[in-house]
């Protein structure tokens, strides 16, 4: 009868180690599971976070604190001095997508040494050079995957006209939106040719609304912005 307990209570020992290591071993694997589904969350707000704020651009000084025309900034891309800005801060909409420009301004720029290489395919004269700077809000409302730039050209009141390719803010404003998709950044246009005693205004000229397979969906928008 003793040998009947005694392996009785040690059968019963046995089943509530192994309940308990069982328990444990959820307990771990649910923990884990949670922390994975932490990073990812984590890491998906993280990359949200980086589509839908202004960084500052390796090609151009921070300009964040210049509000009044005649005031300087420098660090180490260079120096830069505030010749016009616009209070223009508005949203157009082409078909599906939003698009908001604002703190649109006219700097003149001395760059680091080690940019003045980089600017010689945009600038006459590398080493000083006007340029203007606008930033976009971009965002694709629609539930299909579309193809957009903000800027598809550009023309000052002075005559002087730029293309797309003549941004060097490179922030990747151009190009295939997902769904629902919202893109933040800065674009940057050297001015050769416009006499910053004539500028009265510019205007923005954004590309058509393109569906995945090349086609127009909504015709592209004109934007004056007055100065």
């Amino acid at each position: 009868m003793k040998h009947v307990i005694t392996i009785t209570l040690l059968s019963a020992s046995l089943f509530l180690a192994g309940c308990a290591a069982n328990n444990a071993n959820q307990q771990a694997s649910s923990q884990t599971e949670n922390a994975t589904t932490a990073t990812k969350t984590s890491d998906a707000k993280a990359e949200h976070k980086q589509q839908t704020e202004v960084i500052d651009s390796p090609q151009a000084p921070d300009d964040s604190s210049l509000t009044k025309v005649g005031k300087s900034y420098q660090d180490a891309d260079g120096s830069i001095t505030l010749k016009a800005k616009s209070d223009y801060d508005e949203k157009t909409e082409i078909g599906d997508m939003a698009l908001t420009v604002s703190d649109v301004k006219v700097m003149s720029y001395s760059p680091s040494p080690d940019l003045i290489d980089f600017f010689h395919g945009y600038s006459n004269d590398e080493t000083t050079f006007n340029y203007v700077k606008i930033r976009v809000n971009v965002k694709n409302t629609s539930d299909q995957t579309v193809n957009f730039a903000p800027v598809s050209a550009l023309k000052t009141s002075d005559g002087e006209k730029k293309g797309f390719d003549d941004d060097f803010y490179l922030e990747n404003l151009y190009g295939d939106y997902e769904p629902g998709e919202e893109r933040i950044g800065q674009l940057g246009f050297v001015l050769n040719t416009t006499d910053l005693g004539n500028l009265e205004s510019m205007t923005i000229h954004t590309s058509d609304v393109f569906d995945p397979t090349g086609e127009t969906l909504m015709k592209g928008k004109a934007i004056t912005v007055p100065f």
